[in-house]
């Protein structure tokens, strides 16, 4: 029985087989209106996939030198009385991206639908949102709202300049400086150059969000290294701006997204890190010093892990 079974299967895949190679004979009808649907189709979405590499390798870039800025900030030292030379050169270096890489983002998202692509650059664009805003911490300055981020991401040129260096973005001002132009100049700009257009490149406020969570990160190892440098007074500043945030991470009811849990997760180890600090530094005073280097035997008096048992008991107002 089971040997009349396996030739059945045998007959029955060389059957398929010959009808395989009968079909392959077959001549395609190009001028079929359903194939050339199909050849439109592929185009359209070769098309896609072409401009969302493009996007992903901007967005590498903007990760890339979002980071060296980052790395910049962090050698900021009271002692070596360097503030205003580091933030200087990561104001430059800030604007630069704002000209060389997300006016070209800006410049693929033309007459498309941008939600389509917001993953193609969501990391680049949190981690240089984590980059702006600690640049602006450190500097001392207010953490800049979505909105004004969104409106240095607007770009205009003329319509017949596809150049991304002839685009000439509407927050050209200083990063610290308010964003609207003023009429006369718009007006000017409308007489000389013709027709002008808008090119956007969408900031997603999901990403601006998780980017604040990533910026909880930088604060801490600042407050450790500020212990390390001998200067206590400022890790309490560190740490009562990370409760803050923490208040505001802990204040958004509506979750939609998955990765913001993992963000409330690290922020929440990052500030029980900095508050651990100012315990010691409450405690042992002047010695607490010398425990905040940061070499792994001193630095791991520092690693608080919270077990799974303790529970957030959550904000009060």
């Amino acid at each position: 029985m089971s040997g009349y079974r396996g030739n059945k299967r045998q007959h029955y895949v060389k059957g398929s087989a010959r009808r395989g190679r009968d079909h392959e004979n077959v001549a395609v009808d190009e001028n079929n209106p359903i194939i050339q649907c199909f050849r439109e189709y592929a185009t359209i979405l070769d098309a896609k996939h072409d401009k969302y590499e493009r996007i992903v390798k901007i967005s590498r870039d903007i990760t890339i030198e979002s980071k060296r800025i980052i790395f910049l900030l962090h050698t900021i030292d009271p002692r070596k009385n360097n503030l205003q030379k580091v933030c200087n050169e990561a104001k430059d270096r800030l604007e630069a991206i704002f000209r060389n890489h997300f006016v070209n983002i800006a410049k693929e998202l033309k007459d498309q639908d941008p939600y389509q692509y917001t993953r193609a650059y969501t990391n680049g664009m949190q981690e240089f949102i984590e980059a702006y805003t600690f640049y602006e911490y450190s500097c001392g300055m207010n953490i800049s709202h979505w909105d004004a981020i969104q409106k240095k991401l607007t770009y205009s040129s003329d319509q017949n300049v596809d150049s991304p260096s002839n685009a000439r973005s509407i927050a050209e001002k200083p990063l610290n400086e308010p964003t609207d132009a003023e009429p006369d100049e718009q007006k000017r700009s409308n007489e000389t150059t013709g027709e002008t257009m808008k090119l956007t490149c969408l900031l997603h406020p999901q990403d601006f969000v998780l980017g604040l969570g990533d910026l909880s990160g930088e604060i801490m190892r600042t407050c450790i290294n500020s212990l390390g440098s001998g200067n206590s007074e400022s890790c309490f500043l560190h740490c009562r701006f990370m409760q803050e945030l923490y208040k505001g991470f802990l204040s958004v009811t509506s979750i939609r997204s998955r990765d913001f849990s993992h963000k409330m997760m690290t922020l929440r180890q990052s500030l029980l890190k900095s508050e651990n600090v100012c315990y010691n530094v409450t405690v042992r005073g002047g010695e607490a010093a010398k425990w905040g280097t940061t070499d792994e035997t001193s630095g791991a008096m520092f690693q608080l892990q919270p077990s799974k048992d303790d529970d957030d008991e959550g904000v009060y107002f």
